[in-house]
């Protein structure tokens, strides 16, 4: 494969690890050279990922607050599957 084809990835300024509520999560907002939508990527602790791209958003602020949304809305479950809840006892 050549490289010089592959999209190069652009990270918002709003990435970050972040604990919330005691629990590590990584936010990761971006968007390839091919695309210009933002993507809104959330790891747990667990290594799950929650991702959010459809529709891609318009500019990177919009990603980090459907996420701050998110978390008021739903709270950290949002981001563990049924078994993960279990084990947290969320």
């Amino acid at each position: 494969m050549d490289t010089e084809d592959d999209p190069e990835i652009i990270f918002s300024e709003y990435t970050q690890a972040i604990v919330i509520q005691g629990h590590h999560f990584d936010v990761e907002i971006y968007k390839t050279t091919l695309h210009p939508g933002w993507i809104l990527s959330v790891e747990n602790e667990f290594g799950t990922l929650t991702i959010s791209d459809d529709p891609p958003y318009l500019a990177d602020g919009l990603a980090w607050r459907a996420f701050q949304a998110l978390v008021s809305d739903e709270g950290i479950k949002a981001f563990f599957n049924k078994n993960e809840q279990r084990k947290l006892r969320l």
